[in-house]
């Protein structure tokens, strides 16, 4: 039961990185996301960061398939979804600081099952 709990939520989490993905890149204007960055978001690197959102769904996504399907693999890739989304939430801190949250019961997670 516990092993759906946390695909659930590494799966919704991943998908919650759609938000920055959207607004980054112009899609949709999400309020929220929209104070300042520790980063200047100019031209290429604005494209980059919005790409790296989108990024970080995917990586979620395969982290929780590879749970439910119990790949040897989910762990690592649960990891690196974890660093990459860290890593958005510092840049977006006042707006995104939340997801460390989920962050850390994903990690958590690692060492749970």
């Amino acid at each position: 039961m516990m092993k759906y709990v946390f695909a659930a939520m590494i799966i919704l989490h991943g998908l919650i990185h759609l938000m920055g993905g959207v607004h980054v890149l112009g899609i949709a204007k999400i309020e929220e996301l929209s104070q300042p960055t520790i980063i200047s978001m100019d031209g290429w690197v604005k494209t980059i960061y919005g790409v790296t959102w989108f990024l970080a769904v995917l990586v979620f996504l395969v982290a929780g398939f590879g749970l439910l399907t119990n790949q040897s693999w989910w762990k690592s890739v649960a990891f690196a979804a974890v660093l990459l989304s860290q890593i958005l939430i510092i840049a977006w801190w006042p707006a995104a600081k939340i997801g460390t949250i989920p962050n850390i019961l994903v990690i958590i997670a690692l060492f749970l099952l």
